[in-house]
């Protein structure tokens, strides 16, 4: 903390803007990068520095990131040289992927001053006869992972990968509909209003189980597992729309979605396809969108269609009686 307290008054010194362009300084920024990865030579200094990031940032979520981001707004070069004028070798490459976490959670798709590019553009830089560093950091990472998490962080750079303008917007209107449920309730009381009883008896048993689902896995499991973003972890990963601020694992998105979804299949069983189908959407969005690994949208599937069919068997009980 006193370290942290001691970057952040350090950063407060600093002027808010600069008068040089954004583009300039975007620039610059991608150079201190540069010079600051230039001691990842080798896997084994890969890995000192992943130990290293781990130890300053361990127990941070992306709210604390975006915080810390928020705290002192000068031109991304200045930040990033303030931040490594006293660091060296590992710990200095493993402060330029700090700030680049930090700002990375900081910035919306609207706006932010373009540090996350700087780190694509310095990690990608043509370098003849030589691995590139962020080659070795993308083996430490799946290697410290182990192998069943390596898989699926290969997944999900498979999936994030592939970003097309036709297919964009469509995972933004899924994302969206699996914000906590709320799309569902709409389209559950859209159902009663014109299905009469069945309907108004599925809205009934829908509205508890995402209730019960969404409290369960945001306020416990994922508290519990406390597991990183992929934007977070995997610095180069690409996001869309405004970056989330809870823990990753697993997806809440999923999981409400999944509990609507069997509890009006529930009712409905010929539209069942049609319910999964669309949980599947708003599940696949989340990975595509680069908010979460396909494990966390597996794992909230899985959890939200337990849970809701627990709580509907115990709605269907209580009104027995």
């Amino acid at each position: 903390m006193r370290e942290r307290s001691h970057i952040l008054a350090a950063t407060e010194k600093v002027p808010d803007r600069s008068e040089e362009p954004v583009e300039e300084h975007t620039r610059q920024a991608a150079e201190v990068v540069e010079s600051a990865l230039g001691s990842v030579q080798s896997e084994q200094d890969a890995h000192r520095v992943l130990a290293e990031l781990e130890r300053r940032t361990a127990q941070k979520t992306e709210q604390d990131a975006r915080r810390a981001a928020a705290a002192a707004r000068p031109s991304p070069d200045r930040l990033l040289r303030e931040r490594l004028s006293r660091a060296r070798g590992p710990e200095k490459a493993a402060q330029a992927l700090e700030v680049a976490v930090e700002e990375t959670a900081a910035e919306d798709v609207d706006g932010g001053w373009g540090l996350s590019d700087a780190i694509h553009r310095a990690m990608t830089w043509p370098r003849p006869k030589q691995i590139f560093p962020h080659e070795y950091l993308r083996r430490a990472v799946l290697k410290r992972m182990g192998p069943f998490r390596a898989v699926d962080a290969w997944l999900f750079f498979v999936i994030n990968r592939f970003h097309h303008p036709r297919v964009t917007p469509v995972m933004v209107w899924a994302s969206t509909l699996g914000l906590h449920g709320a799309a569902w309730v709409v389209g559950a009381l859209g159902m009663a209003a014109h299905d009469g009883r069945r309907g108004w008896a599925a809205a009934i048993e829908m509205i508890p189980a995402l209730l019960v689902t969404n409290t369960i896995v945001e306020r416990v499991v994922k508290g519990y597992f406390r597991r990183r973003r992929p934007f977070i972890t995997l610095v180069r990963a690409m996001v869309i729309g405004r970056k989330p601020g809870s823990w990753s694992f697993p997806s809440g998105h999923s999981a409400c979605s999944f509990a609507c979804a069997s509890a009006l299949a529930g009712r409905y069983k010929r539209a069942a396809g049609v319910f999964y189908g669309l949980a599947s959407l708003v599940g696949f969005s989340r990975v595509y969108l680069g908010h979460h690994y396909p494990m966390d949208v597996l794992s909230g599937a899985t959890l939200g269609t337990v849970i809701s069919r627990l709580v509907v068997q115990g709605v269907r009980k209580l009104r027995r009686k």
